[in-house]
């Protein structure tokens, strides 16, 4: 990443580490650990979600059909885009903002060159996945690192991108909510 003036070099040179160290994609159909369920119910609890119970997808076939399925809730990611455009705003407020979107365009940049790899390689160990489904699992751990940027940006530690990133970071992909479950692949 460039050197960008009046943007915390700290806090993004943390946040590119973590992004290395990240085991993206590695836990994917495994049996959910408590640190799992404990990041997913503070994730949709912090969106207000909360009450939900804790699900897994066991293989990409099933991943891919809870995608697709007539239960699946948009409450999640609305939720998240009215944070994610607030928290933005506020990052916007404290950085030139030509410095605030080449930061983020090359954290994401460099995000997606990763996670794409990390995802194929998940999707060709498990078998099985539609070679869509590779670039949609990438796109999101992509989604994962910016939202993550932005609220660490805007000064909210709080955020329920911290949870969300944690269980990407973990192996995890949280596939959203499926009827009354948060499902984990």
């Amino acid at each position: 990443m460039s050197d960008v003036i009046g943007l915390p070099a700290a806090t993004l040179a943390r946040l590119k580490a973590e992004l290395r160290a990240a085991s993206w994609f590695a836990a994917l159909g495994e049996p959910l650990t408590g640190g799992d369920r404990t990041d997913a119910a503070a994730y949709a609890g912090a969106l207000g979600l909360g009450g939900l119970t804790i699900d897994l997808a066991k293989d990409w076939p099933e991943a891919e059909r809870l995608l697709k399925s007539s239960d699946w809730s948009s409450h999640l990611w609305d939720r998240e885009e009215a944070l994610r455009r607030d928290l933005l705003q506020r990052a916007e407020a404290h950085y030139p903002e030509r410095a605030l979107w080449t930061a983020l365009t090359e954290l994401t940049t460099e995000a997606g060159d990763l996670v794409h790899g990390k995802a194929a390689t998940a999707a060709s160990r498990m078998g099985n996945a539609a070679k869509a489904s590779i670039h949609v699992a990438a796109g999101a751990a992509s989604q994962a690192v910016y939202q993550l940027a932005v609220a660490r940006l805007a000064g909210d530690a709080a955020s329920p991108f911290e949870s969300k990133f944690r269980l990407f970071a973990a192996g995890r992909w949280p596939l959203g909510v499926v009827g009354s479950r948060v499902i984990l692949f």
